[in-house]
């Protein structure tokens, strides 16, 4: 029998037959139906078709498997609160010398991803997506321990010499795309931000364009990987603003999240430097399509505060 080591796994993609494999093994009520590949696949989990309603997610790396097992948690309790849909646990499986990590069986939810949405499909998005937040953000956190392992955790704390390293650092490794002088010039500007005077709230941490779903219409019709949900700063929602709505959309969501001028200015500082630089820099050569997206989202900011970057 086929097994996938650590080092397979960092080596192999899985496969439908070993798909069918753990299904036979751990979920036989699951079992025979059709298993295929997933063009939804992303940096966190293989992703498998499974019949017309399901996915089999696989976890990717160990620290991908924790944040799958926080979405067995916690989205049973958050998808009932939500105005859109998101992934139902249907099953939970367990590591085996199959697969050497957990892995899951959700509901796979129909829609579009969000490209290409003309001003009358991103204002229908902007508007949906600031009721979504504002319904997650509601939803009861007393008790729940904050997050502490994903910097969007920490949005809302002062700016320190770390963060300031981190801006002067990807100014000089993005040379080639901005002028490295305009970068800091437009961090100076951005970086001292409100601190948050609001309770700490439920928040997706990770509301790009890759996981979001949308109607023909441009509305919000699902929300996808939850790995990194934790409790913190409502301001770590709204960072993909600059970069998947232009300015009167951008104007939408902020109305219909009810962010607050401090909100927004800790969302657009760290949207400059977390999803914005640090994040070019990682995926520049591996995901071309995000990086345009992202380089467009830093050079709109920096325009807000009058700097331009190339």
């Amino acid at each position: 029998m086929r097994t996938m080591t650590e080092e397979a796994a960092r080596e192999d993609l899985p496969d439908s037959d070993l798909v069918v494999r753990l299904l036979e093994e751990q979920a036989p009520h699951l079992a025979g139906r059709a298993v295929t590949p997933s063009t939804a696949s992303g940096s966190s989990n293989w992703v498998f078709r499974l019949g017309d309603a399901q996915a089999v997610r696989l976890p990717r790396t160990e620290g991908y498997a924790e944040d799958l097992l926080k979405e067995v948690r916690w989205l049973p309790r958050l998808g009932p609160a939500l105005p859109v849909p998101v992934p139902r646990v249907d099953f939970a499986g367990a590591a085996s010398e199959i697969f050497p990590r957990p892995w899951t069986v959700v509901s796979w939810l129909p829609g579009e991803l969000p490209t290409d949405l003309d001003s009358a499909q991103q204002a229908e998005l902007a508007t949906t997506l600031g009721h979504f937040l504002r319904s997650l953000h509601d939803v009861d956190a007393v008790g729940v321990p904050h997050g502490a392992d994903h910097w969007g955790y920490r949005a809302g704390e002062p700016v320190t010499d770390t963060i300031d390293e981190w801006a002067d650092h990807a100014a000089t490794r993005l040379a080639d795309i901005f002028d490295p002088e305009a970068v800091r010039r437009a961090w100076r500007l951005l970086r001292d931000v409100p601190p948050v005077t609001s309770s700490p709230c439920w928040i997706h941490t990770d509301l790009s364009a890759e996981n979001m779903l949308v109607r023909a219409d441009g509305g919000l019709a699902g929300v996808l990987d939850w790995g990194g949900l934790g409790v913190g700063d409502r301001s770590v929602d709204l960072l993909y603003a600059w970069s998947m709505f232009d300015a009167p959309a951008r104007d939408l969501l902020r109305v219909a999240a009810a962010a607050d001028d401090a909100t927004w200015a800790r969302a657009r500082a760290w949207a400059f430097v977390g999803p914005g630089l640090l994040t070019i820099e990682d995926y520049r050569r591996t995901m071309p399509g995000r990086t345009a997206r992202l380089i467009a989202m830093v050079t709109a900011i920096a325009a807000e505060v009058g700097v331009r970057l190339r």
